[in-house]
Formats: C-alpha cells, sequence, structure tokens
C-alpha cells in the first residue's frame, strides 16, 4: 500500500465519507480530507449524527492490499491507531469500546466508521474535542477550544500511524495493544438474548465471550453489544 496521500481541509462537507471517496475516484491518490464542520456525517450502522462544538472529522480513502476476509480488522487497527496519535498529541489516554467506540471515563468521545466497495476503503473518524452541553452518553477530549489547527494534526498523525499497522499486514496488526486498552474485555456484554462475558478479541477482531463455560465469538457485523458491569 502507497504511503503518500493528498490532505485536504476543508471548512465545511456533509459527509468526510462521500468526499474523500470522490477525491479518491477523480484522482486515483490516497487522500486524507478533513472537515471544520460536518452537517450529514454518518454513524455506524446508519446511526444519527449528532454535532459537537468542535470536532475531528475526518476520513481515509485508499486502495487495500489486504484480502477481502482481513478487512474486519480495518476498524480495531485504526481504533488502535487514533488512540496512539491522541496519546501523542494531547497526553490522553482513550478506552477502546469494541467494536469502534472512543471512550473517556465512561463517556463516548468518537468512534471509526469503515466502508468498503471493491478495493476501495474508507476509514472515517469522528472525535469531539470540545462539547460544552453534550448529549446523553457523549463526552470531550478537552475543555477549551483548540482551534481548526489542532483537528488537522491530529487527524495527519492518526493516518500515519494508521498507515504504518496496515502495512505490516493483517498478520501483524496491533491485538495485544487493542485489549490492552480495551474497555469491553472482563465485562459483561449483551447481543440479541445472549449473555456474557467478553474474554478477548480474536485473530479476525471478533469479540470472545464466555457463557456457560463456552467460547462464542461475536462480530460487529450481526451484533450490537452493551456492557454490563
Amino acid at each position: 500500500m502507497a504511503t503518500q496521500y493528498d490532505i485536504v481541509h476543508i471548512d465545511c462537507a456533509e459527509s468526510t465519507q462521500d468526499e474523500a471517496r470522490l477525491r479518491l475516484d477523480a484522482t486515483g491518490t490516497s487522500v486524507l480530507v478533513v472537515a471544520d464542520e460536518q452537517t450529514a456525517g454518518r454513524g455506524r450502522q446508519g446511526r444519527d449524527w449528532a454535532q459537537p462544538d468542535r470536532g475531528m472529522f475526518a476520513s481515509y480513502a485508499f486502495v487495500s492490499g489486504w484480502d477481502l476476509s482481513d478487512r474486519t480488522l480495518i476498524p480495531l487497527v485504526a481504533a488502535v491507531a487514533i488512540r496512539e496519535a491522541v496519546q501523542e498529541l494531547l497526553d490522553i489516554e482513550l478506552g477502546l469500546r469494541w467494536p469502534n467506540d472512543l471512550m473517556i471515563e465512561g463517556g463516548k468521545i468518537g468512534g471509526l466508521l469503515v466502508e468498503a466497495s471493491g478495493d476501495t476503503v474508507i476509514v472515517g473518524c469522528g472525535i469531539n474535542l470540545l462539547w460544552k452541553n453534550p448529549i446523553e452518553g457523549a463526552a470531550a477530549l478537552l475543555t477549551e477550544d483548540p482551534g481548526a489547527s489542532v483537528a488537522v494534526r491530529l487527524a495527519e498523525t492518526w493516518v500515519d500511524v494508521l498507515i504504518g499497522h496496515l502495512g505490516r499486514g493483517s498478520g501483524g496488526w496491533p491485538r495485544a495493544e487493542y485489549e490492552s486498552a480495551s474497555v469491553t474485555l472482563d465485562h459483561y456484554v449483551i447481543w440479541g438474548d445472549g449473555l456474557g462475558r467478553a474474554v478477548g478479541i480474536a485473530n479476525d477482531g471478533a469479540l470472545v465471550v464466555e457463557r456457560d463455560g463456552e467460547q462464542i465469538e461475536l462480530r460487529a457485523g450481526e451484533v450490537h453489544t452493551r456492557v454490563r458491569r
């Protein structure tokens, strides 16, 4: 996978995912799109989008060299990458809630969305940098407005780290780092009509839960999980 990419910073986008896809299709070059404001963003599985006072809204579009069967790992790899970027730039440690939520002190400060078509992959990341009156369950990284430049720097650092991880191949994905940062493991999770304790992350990124002495692998595309403390 190429390590060179274009960087586009715009004031406002309906969706950085769509903007990144269009630019990659037009130029054939990997691209990072960062917007100061996003008016029609979308969450995973079509969830509604809520806008903080200041956020990082970024999408990275590229042509993946990974096998299709391995791309289920990309959301987890991207989560580790943004955690490392936040630690590097802001000295703040994030927790990771499987499969792609970014957490701090029990509140969700962001998340990731991965969309693919053929070999084209668009990885989106949204982070609440400042949110004076967040919606229920949400939180923000900072208590003062850092300005737009911080979002761009954070997005660039995230993509640089992500490229490094992806370049190691699916066999070298940072599973141990994900597990050590997980706020899901060692808690009970509920899916469908099931209840079990999360005990690990499988090689393909599935959540391993234990129920009645049996281990079951849950996948993001087929389950909804809730941490039960």
